[in-house]
């Protein structure tokens, strides 16, 4: 971020609380003032507003000094998610901790103001207990929720058009985290006449990265593995030759609730199996010269699986590990380095994790058709294999 919208962004932020102060503070001064702070005053003339972010009791003076306890122990707020219908859950409210914040008095009157901003989409329990008197409870609700659909589907991997007919995953990429549990309901997969096919991913699973951006999409593998039932009596999920249309429903709700900016679709066409495992002797490796920035490139004789490709492979030099960044291109056949810094003349080594996999899921030295079973301690530590070169 450029100085000059950091500034302004603080300017924003100042002004706001500037602007929010005012506001509360014209709202006490409109309040009609108590005598005194006995317990028999603070009933009905008690009151609990919630202006601009900051929580205040009104009708009822508080002392000089806090109590032993502090002013939590008098005045406390909340925070749940709402209920439905906007319900308060009073027991759940009840058995959180309060939010944090800093008390002040202003006008008479004991004021709360949240380290936080208030969020949309929770409620907001300010619960007041006076000495010697039943405790008073108002729920306020957080922000009202943006409901401007904006979350979109970015990419659908493998790239290609044309997918082998043992392809074994498919990749969604979201601009934005998703809700989860619903992926069945609104991915479908169409023939060429447009008719949903069913049984076509691993039922029951719905795999996503940790931010929730990325949905993996698993094809049922006892479709895909020669002799098996599945495969003999259903055929594999895409058959050679065959077209095929991804569609995501516009209707599917992103974490916050709303639905997508736009549905998506991706056209595909069955192409032969692939069952070879790749060969790092066959990549074609592309060295760059010193002094310059130049990527590296590996170009593969078949796409390979995308978000592997972006883990799996790193560059160390005489120095160590080289510092850089990544891209995927050619429909997922060619992954290239650029380095942080103009690469200095060497010896350099290309590290590949042998799990490394290409679209069917078949990894380095593994064809996925074969069955191998490990003992669980073979897969603590990771195997990688090491590919010189060397920049003039």
């Amino acid at each position: 971020m450029r100085s000059s919208q950091i500034v302004s962004a603080a300017a924003i932020i100042l002004v706001s609380g500037v602007l929010a102060a005012a506001q509360l503070r014209d709202h006490l001064a409109a309040q009609p003032s108590t005598a005194n702070g006995a317990a028999a005053s603070a009933s009905a003339a008690v009151g609990i507003q919630l202006v601009g972010t900051s929580f205040a009791v009104t009708g009822w003076r508080p002392p000089a000094r806090p109590p032993r306890a502090g002013w939590s122990a008098v005045f406390a707020v909340y925070a749940t998610p709402a209920g439905p219908a906007g319900s308060a859950s009073t027991d759940t409210a009840a058995a959180l901790p309060p939010l944090l914040g800093s008390y002040a008095i202003e006008q008479g009157a004991l004021v709360f103001r949240p380290r936080f901003p208030l969020t949309a989409g929770m409620q907001y329990r300010a619960v007041f207990t006076a000495p010697g008197s039943p405790a008073f409870a108002r729920t306020f609700y957080g922000p009202p929720r943006d409901v401007t659909p904006s979350t979109r589907v970015l990419h659908i991997y493998p790239s290609s058009a044309l997918l082998p007919a043992n392809t074994l995953r498919l990749y969604i990429y979201f601009s934005a985290p998703m809700s989860r549990g619903e992926a069945a309901a609104y991915v479908h997969v169409l023939d060429e006449h447009g008719h949903m096919l069913h049984g076509v991913f691993l039922p029951g699973e719905e795999l996503w990265d940790p931010k929730f951006e990325r949905l993996t999409l698993t094809f049922d593998p006892g479709r895909i593995k020669r002799g098996l039932t599945s495969n003999e009596r259903m055929g594999p999920p895409i058959a050679p030759g065959a077209r095929y249309t991804l569609v995501i429903d516009r209707d599917w709700q992103d974490a916050n609730g709303v639905p997508l900016a736009a549905g998506a679709s991706k056209a595909y066409r069955g192409g032969p199996a692939l069952r070879t495992a790749p060969d790092p002797r066959q990549w074609r490796m592309s060295a760059p010269a010193s002094g310059v920035s130049a990527p590296l490139t590996i170009d593969f004789p078949t796409p390979m699986n995308y978000p592997l490709l972006q883990r799996m492979l790193y560059v160390r030099g005489p120095h160590g590990e080289v510092a850089g960044s990544v891209s995927i291109g050619r429909d997922e056949t060619r992954w290239s380095f650029t380095p942080r810094r103009p690469w200095q003349a060497g010896r350099y080594r290309l590290i590949v994790d042998r799990d490394l996999e290409d679209v069917a899921g078949n990894h380095i030295g593994q064809v996925f058709d074969i069955d191998e079973f490990h003992r669980v301690t073979e897969h603590i530590t990771t195997s990688t294999i090491s590919l010189p070169f060397e920049v003039p």
